[in-house]
């Protein structure tokens, strides 16, 4: 079996055999990092145009339940406005960590069954390790068994990280040791103090080196180490296409390394094109043991080209799209081909 030209391996294979089931069972696909989850569902959903389809990582849709709270005035009233008129539902990343999110994710899911509307996500986690921390496990539990009993349980691992690939590679760059000069060589010359300014993407003040023309620098320490949320990354990734973080710690602690996984997160999924400074390369950095998605970040990063002051600039350049406003194209439509 094919998707546009690409082969699948066996665990695809089985994957989208559920996914396509005439039965339209709700799919609870998980496995490790870059193994095609969500290129799967992406595949599946575009073969399938007479679907209604909501489809958002689960960052971001969580993010549009606490403002259509405010709006409605209730988590019932929120989630009938954002589930109206789909008939199906798919989220990207499903995770839960927070206790207070796994009560919304309880109501959630039961909103869904009592709409018929089929769900499929994709997760890094067995639903068994869901609300990981021992203090509210069992809390979820209840909740963990009705995704046992009510979804398809899928797990994809072919054993290859596809990320890894040289055609998987995202616009954008990993600096070490990140001076003022490798940024320069790259056509990005380092903001002046005049340019400090701050920006309130959700309310939360976070000074940014720069931002303007589409493009907005960070310090690591003023974007991880301050108590950001995923909400100020999605509000801030609508409005700049090209991010520079720099001075990424070679040791992060627990707290900064979770907002770090979760920036990188919301970046990928929104296709930012992002340069990132630090005296280690990712597969080096040491990281707090609490924070939990660590394993996708890293994956992730691996996407970007990565340099050493001893590198050529050309080895950069090419990745970094210069067109501030260019954002990837995306092909709705996927060609689905078996082959025997």
């Amino acid at each position: 079996m094919e998707i546009d030209g690409r082969v699948l391996d066996v665990a695809q294979r089985a994957t989208m055999g559920v996914l396509s089931d005439s039965a339209r069972p709700d799919v609870y696909l998980w496995g490790p990092p870059g193994r095609g989850k969500t290129w799967l569902v992406d595949s599946y959903i575009a073969s399938n145009p007479r679907d209604r389809v909501l489809r958002k990582h689960f960052h971001e849709f969580f993010a549009e339940v606490h403002g259509a709270i405010r709006v409605h005035g209730s988590l019932a009233g929120a989630l009938d406005s954002l589930l109206a008129g789909f008939d199906l539902v798919c989220f990207d990343e499903f995770h839960v960590h927070d206790p207070a999110d796994g009560q919304y994710v309880t109501a959630l899911l039961a909103r869904l069954r009592e709409r018929a509307i089929r769900t499929i996500v994709t997760s890094n986690y067995p639903p068994r390790d869901l609300m990981p921390n021992p203090l509210f496990h069992s809390t979820f539990a209840p909740t963990i068994a009705l995704i046992s009993r009510t979804f398809r349980i899928v797990e994809c691992d072919g054993g290859t990280d596809y990320r890894q690939a040289p055609d998987e590679q995202m616009p954008g760059a990993w600096l070490t040791p990140g001076t003022v000069e490798q940024l320069k060589a790259y056509g990005l010359p380092s903001p002046v103090a005049s340019e400090r300014t701050s920006v309130r993407p959700a309310g939360h003040r976070i000074v940014a080196d720069r931002a303007a023309d589409g493009e907005v620098w960070f310090q690591f320490g003023e974007l991880c180490e301050t108590p950001t949320a995923p909400i100020d990354y999605l509000s801030l990734a609508q409005i700049y296409g090209r991010w520079v973080i720099t001075g990424v710690p070679a040791e992060i602690e627990a707290e900064a390394a979770q907002r770090f996984a979760n920036l990188v997160d919301v970046l990928w999924e929104k296709q930012v094109e992002v340069v990132i400074t630090s005296t280690a390369l990712p597969d080096a950095l040491i990281t707090g043991r609490a924070a939990h998605d660590l394993d996708r970040m890293l994956s992730r990063l691996s996407q970007l080209t990565a340099a050493s002051a001893r590198s050529s600039s050309s080895d950069v350049s090419r990745s970094l799209r210069m067109n501030d406003s260019a954002k990837p194209a995306t092909n709705n439509a996927a060609t689905i081909t078996k082959t025997t």
